[in-house]
């Protein structure tokens, strides 16, 4: 496995999270790091709405993250709750708020809240998938991880794609992306925690 920082993996990771917000799993996604020109265009393709909202760390530098949508208005709501604040640190409120506008099952985040370091009983190759860490016994996880997978999946076939074939243009390609059959027409992000919590 190779460093998860290397500019390629978080080329990856930011196209991941761009297929699981495009595909709806997740409302909205936040990127801490910058991304090459072609991500920002497959955005684009994907019609994800984007905003940069400036944060500030607690000796005053400027932090600069990228928000990703397909709800404009979800984004305009990060971006008047968040830009130009100074970050803050971990509280319950803060926990319960980013589980909402990432799509993070509530009870995960209830337990994070109480108990940080809880054990779950997901494989660690599952765990590794997620942006949230699941509780114990969690019932709405188990049902996101064919979604990720299949995300994941996309992500890593658009990167051997563009890895392979710079020369191409990107226009091109990107203009051919869609969800998989089985996820079209799912009710996916907020409303899909809440219908999986009911189900």
């Amino acid at each position: 496995m190779g460093d998860w920082l290397s500019p390629a993996l978080l080329e990856e990771d930011a196209v991941y999270l761009g297929v699981l917000t495009a595909w709806g799993v997740k409302p909205l996604s936040r990127l801490e790091y910058s991304v090459k020109p072609w991500v920002l265009t497959l955005f684009r393709r994907m019609a994800l709405v984007t905003a940069s909202v400036t944060r500030y760390a607690a000796n005053g530098t400027p932090l600069h993250h990228l928000v990703f949508s397909r709800d404009a208005q979800l984004v305009e709501q990060y971006r008047a709750e968040f830009d130009q604040r100074k970050l803050e640190g971990e509280t319950a409120r803060l926990v319960r708020r980013e589980a909402y506008y990432f799509g993070y099952p509530p009870c995960c985040a209830e337990e994070y809240i109480c108990t940080p370091d809880a054990p779950n009983d997901l494989p660690p190759a599952d765990q590794t998938l997620l942006f949230h860490r699941a509780c114990s016994g969690c019932v709405v996880t188990p049902r996101l991880l064919p979604l990720y997978r299949a995300a994941l999946a996309e992500a890593k076939r658009i990167c051997r794609h563009v890895s392979s074939h710079p020369w191409l243009s990107s226009e091109t390609f990107f203009s051919g992306l869609s969800a998989p059959d089985h996820i079209e027409g799912c009710i996916m992000g907020n409303k899909a925690i809440s219908y999986l919590t009911r189900a």
